[in-house]
């Protein structure tokens, strides 16, 4: 059975030891405490190598339990803000539950995605404005459109396809939208 430390029995300077949380916490296993009573009463050498060995030895303990408690702590700390940076970076993952249950965006979205009927560029146009605009296009202008919008082509793939650079794509691309939208705000005016 293990006694308690009877702090009473140290006095003189000793006692002003007592105030400190860390020999308390020493002093509290019952083998530290014979090994201090030993030291004060018979004064051997050999028995105060023992105590210092005996605290040395929690005293490593207690300091790595503090390293592992503060390592803990900022690891967390550091998980915890790149997991918000993260879902502030990707805040639509359709993936991501929604409900208690388990539900996701994904389930949440009903019906399957809409699938043009037809191929052709200017089939699918439901302005008349906007098909008038598109009927203005050159030859080249149309088909780059309806490679890239329809077909789904990459800049890239339309111009190994025309035998052209890229960036003539995408200028002919892009000139050919400015042509859209002008005419579409001029119909609107």
């Amino acid at each position: 059975m293990m006694q308690r430390c009877p702090y009473s029995m140290i006095k003189g300077g000793h006692g002003e030891l007592m105030k400190n949380p860390l020999f308390r916490s020493f002093m509290e296993d019952e083998e530290n405490w014979r090994c201090y009573v030993e030291v004060s009463e018979e004064h051997k050498k050999d028995t105060l190598q023992r105590l210092n060995k005996l605290f040395h030895m929690y005293y490593a303990e207690i300091r790595f339990i503090a390293y592992m408690s503060r390592l803990i702590h900022y690891t967390a700390i550091n998980f915890d803000r790149k997991h918000r940076l993260n879902s502030m970076r990707y805040p639509l993952t359709l993936d991501q539950p929604v409900k208690e249950n388990g539900d996701s965006w994904i389930d949440l979205v009903a019906g399957e995605p809409i699938q043009p009927t037809t191929k052709d560029v200017d089939q699918q146009f439901l302005s008349f404005s906007l098909f008038r605009a598109y009927k203005r296009l050159t030859a080249k202008q149309k088909e780059v459109l309806d490679l890239f919008y329809s077909e789904g082509a990459t800049d890239t793939e339309i111009a190994n396809d025309f035998g052209v650079s890229q960036q003539a794509v995408s200028k002919r691309r892009k000139r050919a939208l400015k042509k859209l939208r002008d005419v579409v705000k001029e119909g609107i005016q």
